[in-house]
């Protein structure tokens, strides 16, 4: 049997909802209707407010500083950090930082290591996972790590009437459970997965934030309500948290890799983009991926900040609803209408690139230059195919978000289609409100839909696998790809896609896929490739910022 090779310890990892599994965490965010809960006061008065004092102390020695506290910017908290429910980025952050998982991948890396699992074994059928678990591991209540803890934590991801679940709870982990046959444990150490269909993306789902092992003890006695205070064996514990306001979390000195040097990491809501801009450049916020684009080039040039060339992890899409443009023709035309070039210079302000891998981006395996055909500008073109259909003057419904780009690239598609002979009708919708709407096929501005998709497992299945399955979000409720003719043997050729091991022959397998789902279908428009912007006050060090720049929260070496 094939048996991992155990790599240096790294930091931790993650994924969205029964329905909502495969949609972008930032637009969640907005169907749970928390972004538009902003924060305008002055974050020292905040924090001092949460009982959160600046803490400069440098008692350490040499080049290695420690003490004090890193403030990250986030999105929003519900106050609720719980790896079974979603709520927000900034949520879901304090989870990545307060728990670990069997496995673990750093996003500098996009390779599966061992992380609370030490070692695996994989049967010969590629069926059966045995993992081989650390001993020694403490949680922050100071029980001992065990395979009581794994099981617990996953169980009731795979079974939603487990009664710690809280109500509405998203259970990321939902469609792995639905392809697990057994789980047991073999004794204290090892833990026995047995699924029903291989699936080569198991080590990878477990790194998701919806794969960390909570305290069993914890789960007894918390319930439902674990979320309130997480327990977990992460670099940080549990301090105190205030919906709408702050998670504040505290160094744990039991982390098995090692204390992190900073005393304190608190997850600060900041909703208003000047006030995070302000706020990097004062100190009074260290660092956060919620930098907006436009603030970039002015901040390059502040000596009081760093701005990080972070990897280009994430897609800008326009979704089409086939069941309100039902014609192949007007999609294709749709989509080569856009001017890519415009929206990455405006809308991102240069921060990005004109997609030449269609849906693969260049951050994960997989990315393949030799699609840029599929996301091409001819006007002409697409006014041809207008007119060949009958549609030249059609009116066409499109709506975007509000906030970040969002509204910049809208405005740039309404005036491109509007040339393409299209008449445009725009709806710019509430963040809070947006995701409800995406997912709502009756909604009146249902044809176009400007969205995101954010890569938490880098790896094409969390892309392609998710977006060109007729099944869930993207395929069903936003696209109705699955409505149309020959949709359904996608589902079969993503699965067996994943299942190979990475290189050409999987590279060249999604790329198929994608041409045929671009060429014969169209319901995604390819806008842009970018990156949540990371920045940092200049005296911030040791950040993992290409996990950072993907939602994610290694923070065990940073430093202030």
């Amino acid at each position: 049997m094939p048996r991992s090779t155990p790599a240096a310890p790294q930091p931790p990892q993650a994924q969205g909802a029964a329905v909502p599994a495969d949609v972008s965490r930032r637009t969640m965010l907005r169907g749970a209707g928390l972004l538009g809960m902003g924060m305008t006061l002055g974050l020292g008065g905040l924090l001092s407010a949460c009982g959160v004092a600046a803490d400069d102390s440098d008692s350490g020695s040499g080049d290695a500083r420690t003490g004090g506290t890193l403030t990250l910017a986030v999105d929003g908290t519900s106050a609720v950090n719980d790896p079974a429910f979603y709520t927000t980025l900034g949520d879901w952050m304090a989870v990545d930082c307060i728990c670990r998982g069997l496995t673990f991948i750093s996003f500098e890396d996009n390779t599966p290591q061992p992380d609370l699992a030490e070692s695996w074994d994989v049967s010969d059928d590629q069926k059966t996972y045995t993992f081989h678990l650390r001993s020694g591991v403490k949680f922050h209540d100071g029980t001992d790590f065990t395979s009581a803890d794994v099981l617990a934590s996953l169980n009731r991801q795979f079974d939603e009437t487990d009664k710690t679940l809280p109500e509405g709870a998203s259970r990321p982990l939902n469609s792995l459970g639905a392809n697990v046959k057994s789980l047991k444990a073999i004794d204290d150490l090892t833990v026995e997965m047995v699924l029903i269909k291989p699936d080569r993306m198991v080590l990878g789902r477990l790194s998701d934030i919806g794969g960390r092992i909570i305290s069993s003890a914890a789960l007894k006695e918390k319930g439902a309500d674990i979320g309130k205070a997480l327990v977990g064996t992460g670099p940080f514990k549990f301090s105190s948290a205030t919906s709408g306001q702050s998670v504040v979390l505290e160094a744990f000195d039991g982390f098995r890799l090692g204390r992190p040097p900073i005393d304190r990491l608190v997850l600060q809501q900041v909703t208003d983009p000047s006030t995070i801009v302000s706020s990097l450049i004062s100190g009074d916020i260290s660092a956060t991926q919620f930098t907006p684009y436009s603030a970039l080039a002015s901040l390059e040039k502040n000596d009081a900040v760093t701005v990080y060339d972070t990897s280009l992890g994430f897609d800008a899409i326009m979704m089409i609803d086939a069941r309100r443009v039902p014609e192949l023709e007007v999609r294709q035309a749709i989509n080569l209408a856009v001017d890519r070039e415009a929206i990455v210079a405006q809308a991102f302000y240069g921060k990005g690139q004109v997609p030449d891998g269609y849906a693969i981006p260049p951050a994960q395996n997989g990315y393949d230059a030799g699609l840029a055909d599929l996301s091409t500008h001819d006007l002409d073109r697409a006014k041809e195919l207008l007119e060949k259909a009958g549609a030249t003057g059609r009116t066409i419904h499109l709506m975007a978000a509000s906030d970040s780009w969002h509204p910049k690239a809208a405005q740039i598609v309404e005036q491109n289609l509007t040339d393409a002979g299209f008449k445009v009708v725009v709806d710019s919708v509430d963040p809070a409100t947006y995701f409800g709407r995406v997912t709502d096929p009756d909604d009146e501005y249902h044809d176009l839909m400007i969205w995101e998709r954010n890569s938490y497992v880098p790896d094409p299945d969390n892309m392609v696998g998710s977006m060109a399955n007729p099944a869930g979000v993207y395929g069903d409720f936003a696209t109705g790809f699955a409505s149309l003719k020959g949709a359904d043997k996608f589902a079969d050729e993503l699965f067996a896609a994943k299942n190979l091991e990475d290189g050409d022959e999987r590279t060249k397998t999604y790329s198929d896929i994608q041409r045929r789902w671009a060429e014969e279908y169209m319901v995604l428009v390819m806008l842009a490739y970018s990156t949540n912007p990371v920045v940092s006050g200049s005296g911030v060090e040791g950040m993992n910022v290409n996990a950072l720049g993907n939602h994610r929260c290694f923070m065990e070496k940073a430093s202030v």
